[in-house]
């Protein structure tokens, strides 16, 4: 009989990749799960179905973990994973029902860049319907730029995008969100830095 004197070596790596694998999915998930819930809850309006979609999101990233981090920016995969879930969580529910709480959450971080344009709840309204409406790509700046306050170049490793191109959609969000709330501009108050 022969002993595989490399054995229990092999098998000691192997637990410490999927300690290391563990680790890094949670470490992650922490630090990329603010973003996904900010698009919920935007998209949802509800806390609860918000945290619902994140924890299917966190469910199938930690399925395929090994595989995402072959990506060249797994935070740009993830961020498209979140937004199907959330489009079929949307699609296969009735029409958005706002919590206040996330109603006013989204209307407080842009009430900051809308300085002095909001001037009626049916303003405020207006804005929030405007956003929801915006096209994915802009949408996602938007939640990323103003909810959060991520920076362009931190938004473009989310999106997997140039950073050129995150500023021509914050800029062609804004200008959509201008004319749906009958304003000639809709500054960008902190820069896109």
């Amino acid at each position: 009989m022969t002993i595989d004197r490399g054995a229990p070596a092999r098998t000691a790596v192997l637990v410490e990749e999927g300690l290391r694998l563990d680790l890094t999915y949670a470490a992650f998930c922490e630090t990329h799960e603010p973003a996904w819930h900010a698009l919920a809850l935007t998209r949802i309006g509800s806390q609860a179905d918000a945290a619902l979609v994140v924890e299917a999101v966190k469910a199938d990233l930690a399925r395929c973990w090994p595989q995402v981090l072959r990506f060249e920016e797994p935070a740009a995969y993830a961020w498209r994973l979140a937004n199907r879930h959330v489009g079929d969580w949307v699609a296969a529910d009735e029409p958005v029902e706002v919590e206040a709480v996330t109603f006013a959450a989204v209307i407080g971080a842009f009430k900051q860049v809308a300085d002095g344009l909001l001037h009626s709840e049916a303003d405020e309204v207006r804005l929030y319907a405007a956003i929801l409406e915006l096209p994915d790509r802009q949408r996602d700046v938007v939640i990323l730029r103003y909810l959060l306050g991520l920076h362009a170049k931190v938004i473009a490793a989310y999106l997997g995008r140039p950073v050129a191109t995150v500023h021509s959609n914050l800029r062609h969000a804004r200008e959509r969100l201008a004319r749906r709330l009958g304003v000639g501009e809709l500054p960008d108050r902190e820069g896109e830095s």
